[in-house]
């Protein structure tokens, strides 16, 4: 992977609780690492679910190695959302590769 390719600005958010002014808990997500990423297609599929055409495409979205992503993230780029499936972490090369569907 060349690292000139990563020209994507993503989010990486994890699902938190926090406590609102009045002590009531909230679960949101919220970033906790905004990277530099390259995002490619591998494979897509459309299906009808609830009488309604449906659309799934799983991505290899590309990242210098960081630790700590798990398969309970997800990933923002702009007004899109991946639900990530697989991490596939590479210290020696420096480089993570996670699998992720698009959600529509």
């Amino acid at each position: 992977m060349q690292v000139g390719r990563m020209r994507y600005r993503i989010e990486i958010q994890d699902y938190k609780s926090t406590q609102d002014a009045d002590g009531f808990e909230t679960r949101e997500w919220m970033t906790v690492h905004t990277v530099w990423a390259d995002i490619a297609p591998v494979s897509g599929k459309e299906y009808m679910a609830s009488n309604r055409e449906t659309a799934e495409i799983t991505n290899k979205i590309y990242i210098r190695f960081r630790s700590g992503i798990k398969s309970t993230m997800r990933i923002k780029h702009g007004d899109r959302i991946f639900e990530i499936e697989s991490v596939l972490g590479d210290k020696r090369s420096g480089m993570l590769t996670i699998m992720a569907r698009e959600v529509a």
